[in-house]
């Protein structure tokens, strides 16, 4: 598991597990705890999609740059075939 994943998931459970403290322990009425409890899903959600955004753009650019070195690299070997050859 990457640090990504591992994050997610540390994430989730982090919010499962604040979710039930804040259930048994909530001082709003019922209304309010899940007015309380979705917003914070959403905010928290909203968060974790940006973080998966960021995360795709730096596998992007890592991609791209594999591919750039992979380039030159079949270049270079290519042009030693030719002297070679």
């Amino acid at each position: 598991m990457n640090d990504t994943e591992r994050t997610a998931v540390f994430f989730l459970a982090g919010l499962g597990i604040g979710v039930g403290v804040a259930l048994l322990f909530a001082p709003r009425s019922g209304e309010e705890t899940r007015e309380w409890i979705a917003d914070t899903a959403e905010r928290e959600f909203k968060s974790l999609r940006r973080s998966g955004r960021r995360s795709m753009r730096q596998l992007q650019a890592t991609v791209t740059k594999g591919q750039d070195i992979l380039r030159d690299g079949t270049e270079a070997l290519a042009s030693v075939a030719a002297k070679l050859g």
